[in-house]
């Protein structure tokens, strides 16, 4: 979805994907952990028709910006400490976290959707002399999450993104709201135009 957007607007997206091992593998028929093994960045290239890198090749220099997707997959295979009760959020993993705080450095901007809000959330928590600004959605918990992390938390509705324009930061939701598919298409449409508007803008 995002890169049928990003291709209506005439760019050009490079993708880049961590290889390692993915944390499970569910059979979404079942909705169960199947038992086989499956390498993350193989899953990705797949997605994105074969046009992928290794993350550690990623350079704040090259691109104009960058795009997280949502999903719990997502979520458990860029971070670490998922789903263990005394860890408060996600911690994005080394080389992740690197590329987000390079990108944010040099004033280029980030997207973000449904979970990987807290990612981006996590990365920048103790490097800004001001907070984010940004929303995933209405969920008590994950909100308390943000602003456990010094983030300030905007409710959103729908299609709405959130847009952070001293960070250069936008942020939708997106399925953490249980979209109807044509909404949620509406909510990527409006997070790439957030990117580009912020991609285009002079503000130093």
């Amino acid at each position: 979805m995002l890169l049928y957007h990003l291709h209506r607007k005439g760019r050009s997206p490079v993708f880049f994907a961590p290889d390692t091992e993915q944390k499970d593998v569910v059979d979404h028929l079942s909705g169960v952990s199947a038992p086989e093994k499956r390498n993350v960045l193989t899953e990705s290239a797949r997605i994105a028709w074969g046009g992928i890198r290794e993350i550690k090749e990623l350079s704040g220099r090259e691109v104009d910006g960058i795009i997280l997707p949502g999903g719990r997959g997502a979520a458990k295979n860029l971070a670490d400490l998922l789903g263990e009760p005394k860890n408060d959020y996600l911690k994005p993993k080394p080389e992740l976290q690197r590329i987000i705080r390079e990108i944010c450095r040099r004033r280029k901007p980030i997207a973000a959707c449904g979970l990987s809000v807290l990612l981006v959330a996590s990365a920048l928590r103790d490097i800004l002399e001001t907070p984010l600004t940004l929303t995933i959605g209405k969920d008590p918990t994950l909100i308390r999450q943000i602003e456990g992390m010094g983030a300030v938390h905007v409710l959103s509705r729908g299609k709405e993104v959130v847009m952070d324009s001293e960070h250069k930061l936008v942020t939708t939701a997106a399925n953490l709201l249980k979209l109807e598919f044509s909404d949620l298409a509406t909510s990527m449409e409006n997070m790439v135009n957030g990117v580009l508007e912020l991609t285009s803008s002079k503000t130093s």
